[in-house]
């Protein structure tokens, strides 16, 4: 059996000692405030957009989230009815609040107590069926606006890449976001429009022709990149937790990454894609042809081919392409322990390894 075909998951296990110290420390990233707010104080202090002055805001990667008109009416119904709705969430921005879970609630609020719908067919109050707000009795306006909503609002310590997973982890809008639809609204910045512009390239849109249905295209080839452009310099680094890991680094880069930075990691992109495209343009689908496209598999080939280049820029390759889809290389990105750390360097160095000799 070649050393690839072992799972390092069975000869790393990491001890008792330090799973519990990794709990320990995740558990510690979210520090929060149990509070309940009145619909009256929800509504009164929201706004649309955080650059209006308003005290509570949606950030920018839920704005496109919208519920349906007779969601809206069945929220508004429950609020009525008193029954116990899902808490919402909040980050303390500075003394504002973000809303990080419960967008569509506080925006259905808002928008009912401003007369913008009227209810549609309702469950149990069929006779408020068409009804704005303003066609209310006093007394329900009233208990409606006195009605108390659970409430958590995260410390403003608390890490940026822990409130998106966060919100990632509690999304109840019904339409579920991929990581990379949130990483482009929550995380603006170069490094994040370097990883647009890579994903909407030609050779890569080439490269990558067919993507599994249960994935918006756009969205997962920006998660490839992303994690080719993280991974190709950080990939020793990795332990686990891939969506942690990438969208701190994003964050970082963010902040951090200079105009060279940005036009060296652009031009390794395009040489090592356009390698691919000439040598091995298949290579990133589980035997050359249709179907999905494993992203394990992209990781070790693309990143792979990355550091071979760097350690021999003249790099030439003539040899058959079948160890590709071999079963050394297939038992490197097969599902166990895919996201660890000691598969993610076996993979990427596999490929690497293959091309160098």
């Amino acid at each position: 059996m070649s050393e690839y075909e072992i799972f390092s998951g069975f000869i790393n296990r990491p001890s008792d000692d330090e799973i519990t110290a990794i709990i320990e420390e995740a558990r510690r990233d979210v520090r929060y405030l149990v509070t309940d707010y009145p619909v009256e104080l929800l509504v009164n202090k929201f706004v649309e957009e955080p650059e209006q002055e308003g005290d509570i805001y949606i950030p920018e990667y839920q704005r496109k989230l919208r519920w349906t008109d007779q969601a809206q009416s069945y929220f508004i119904e429950s609020v009525i009815l008193r029954i116990p709705v899902p808490p919402i969430f909040f980050y303390d921005v500075k003394g504002r609040l973000e809303i990080v879970d419960g967008s569509q609630r506080v925006r259905t609020l808002a928008r009912f107590v401003n007369n913008e719908f009227a209810l549609g067919e309702l469950d149990k109050l069929d006779v408020l069926t068409g009804l704005h707000y303003r066609d209310f009795p006093i007394t329900v306006q009233k208990r409606l606006f006195n009605t108390p909503i659970r409430s958590f609002v995260l410390d403003e310590g608390t890490d940026e890449s822990t409130r998106i997973e966060l919100f990632r982890r509690l999304n109840t809008t019904g339409k579920t976001l991929h990581d990379a639809e949130i990483r482009k609204g929550a995380f603006r910045g170069p490094f994040l429009d370097l990883i647009l512009e890579c994903a909407q390239s030609a050779v890569f849109r080439v490269l990558t022709p067919r993507i599994a249905k249960s994935a918006d295209p756009d969205s997962e080839r920006q998660e490839l990149v992303t994690r080719f452009l993280i991974y190709s310099d950080l990939y020793t680094e990795f332990k686990h937790d891939v969506r942690r890991f990438l969208d701190q680094n994003v964050i970082r880069l963010n902040k951090r990454i200079t105009e060279p930075e940005i036009d060296a990691k652009r031009n390794e992109f395009f040489a090592t894609m356009s390698f691919i495209a000439e040598n091995y343009a298949n290579a990133f689908y589980r035997n050359g042809k249709g179907g999905t496209l494993p992203r394990v598999r992209f990781e070790a080939i693309a990143v792979g081919t990355c550091l071979a280049l760097r350690e021999d820029p003249a790099l030439q390759y003539h040899g058959s392409s079948n160890w590709i889809f071999g079963s050394e290389l297939n038992a490197l990105v097969r599902t166990h322990a895919s996201n660890s750390g000691p598969r993610l360097r076996d993979r990427i160095e596999y490929v690497k390894t293959k091309l160098l000799a």
